[in-house]
């Protein structure tokens, strides 16, 4: 078993923030731990390769590798293809790792991103094998100060933030290594998620690809009551104002101001309730605790697990466990 974990994070077009996201991974002194793969496709804005050079020489002790795929022919769904073959890694299908965190580039992570996901693994995802793995909040909550230390369970998964090898394994691979998923996404939720609570035409992206593969399986994912991540990309028909401008560091300086506002970033945005911030440092906190009975999270909410059949599933794995 190569000791080596994974933090895998799909890049295109934004090597500003790719520059941030790697800053705040960098912050943790476990980052040499971890093999950085950046899951990219041809047509990549050539200044990603820049921004991974300069961080190649910060710590040559990082492994961060470029992996370059060629754009899928006929897939219909921007970053579809990039995003989900990312899963498709040999080194996932052949266990070399136990985990992969999980990242996109205009997502950016607080500094305990990885501590927080690693806790995860270790102390729920090895034990709980319908935890599937962790979520990002559904966005328009992110900017609400939670506990820092509470975790929900839920079936709505907004992004994955980490996911074991076992998981990919079992649940993703079976649906991503085949060719017309990626060829026709509607046509294949058509036909393999017939009972899901979502209509075909609705979460088509790659998001909704994983929940309604853990609608299939009856899975959960854990949810932050604090958010880890802040979702800051802007672009193209996203961007209804002036994104920064001029040298990479003089759009890393206004990147720095944005992601310090979140009414600032939404004005920009056409699409402004997909924009949120978070503090950047991340919370502080020891542990992680599940609210299971639902009377301590402030700032989560559960969108389909109306009779908290988590809770149920949690008390009898308890049970099982202490028999």
């Amino acid at each position: 078993m190569n000791s080596k974990n994974v933090i895998a994070i799909c890049a295109y077009n934004k090597a500003d923030l790719l520059f941030l996201y790697l800053e705040q991974l960098f912050s943790d002194d476990t980052i040499a731990d971890y093999k950085i793969e950046i899951h990219t496709e041809e047509g990549f804005d050539p200044e990603q390769t820049d921004v991974l050079n300069i961080y190649r020489g910060i710590n040559p002790a990082v492994e961060i590798e470029q992996i370059i795929k060629p754009k899928h022919p006929s897939c219909p769904l921007t970053g579809f293809h990039n995003i989900l073959s990312a899963y498709l890694e040999p080194g996932y299908k052949e266990r070399t790792c136990d985990f992969v965190i999980v990242g996109e580039e205009d997502i950016l992570p607080t500094k305990d991103y990885i501590r927080f996901n690693k806790y995860i693994y270790d102390t729920y995802l090895k034990r709980y094998p319908r935890i599937m793995g962790a979520s990002h909040k559904r966005r328009p909550e992110t900017e609400l100060t939670g506990e820092p230390e509470l975790l929900i369970g839920d079936y709505q998964c907004c992004s994955l933030s980490v996911i074991s090898a076992e998981a990919i394994n079992k649940y993703l691979l079976p649906h991503f290594s085949r060719e017309i998923f990626f060829q026709n996404p509607l046509g294949y939720y058509s036909a393999h998620f017939r009972d899901s609570r979502m209509s075909t035409q609705e979460h088509t992206h790659h998001d909704g690809a994983v929940e309604r593969i853990m609608e299939n399986n009856n899975l959960f994912v854990l949810k932050p009551d604090q958010a880890r991540s802040m979702h800051v990309g802007l672009s193209g028909i996203f961007c209804k104002g002036e994104p920064p401008q001029g040298t990479l560091e003089e759009r890393l300086a206004q990147w720095r101001e944005l992601i310090k506002d979140g009414d600032k970033l939404r004005a920009l945005s056409s699409i402004p309730h997909d924009m949120v911030v978070t503090d950047p440092e991340g919370p502080k906190w020891n542990d992680l605790y599940l609210d299971v009975d639902r009377n301590q999270a402030k700032a989560s909410s559960w969108w389909y697990d109306t009779e908290n059949e988590f809770k149920k599933y949690i008390d009898e794995k308890s049970n099982t466990n202490r028999s």
